[in-house]
């Protein structure tokens, strides 16, 4: 007796739609992460330039406080 399956082979699929689904969650989440890293390196820079500036300021600041000081004693001779 000759059965259905040789006369009409049934291929199987090689990825069902569950293997598809998880792919796609795999791929959505490697993609998150890599915008989150670049996000914190990102973040990280802005922090160390931020804080060059408020160095820079800060250390202007006391040119400024310095120079005032001097103005005020030099006042006083004059």
């Amino acid at each position: 007796m000759i059965t259905l399956d040789k006369w009409y082979p049934l291929v199987q699929p090689t990825y069902t739609a569950r293997q598809i689904a998880f792919d796609k969650a795999i791929e959505k989440v490697q993609e998150e992460y890599r915008y989150a890293v670049a996000a914190n390196k990102l973040e990280f820079k802005t922090r160390e330039l931020e804080l060059e500036l408020y160095s820079k300021r800060a250390h202007q600041h006391t040119i400024e406080l310095e120079s005032s000081y001097n103005y005020r004693r030099f006042q006083i001779f004059i």
